[in-house]
């Protein structure tokens, strides 16, 4: 008798997974890789915002876009933002690796 064991692909698996094929990564814009180093450093929209001398609402549309280029659809089970970083953090590591 044979028993296989299966792991479920978490969200942040599914992240790390896009910045191995550096596709989705290499969509972003420069200002949106700017705006996802400013997310993955802590800072709220507000204080991307005052960094990056544009309003409010183009740092939404920046994150927004962001999202979509690295399919992250919303979820109320992850939390897109937490999963953008990852994305980043992933994509260092390996450009560093590189």
């Amino acid at each position: 008798m044979t028993t296989a064991v299966f792991r479920t692909t978490s969200a942040a698996d599914r992240a790390f997974d896009r910045t191995r094929r550096d596709e989705p990564f290499d969509q972003l814009s420069a200002r949106e890789r700017q705006v996802l180093a400013l997310m993955a450093e802590g800072r709220s929209n507000r204080a991307i915002g005052e960094q990056l001398s544009v309003g409010l609402k183009t740092v939404e549309t920046h994150v927004s876009r962001v999202f979509t280029k690295l399919g992250l659809n919303e979820d109320r089970q992850e939390n897109r933002r937490v999963l953008a970083v990852l994305t980043f953090f992933g994509h260092a590591t390996t450009a560093a690796v590189d």
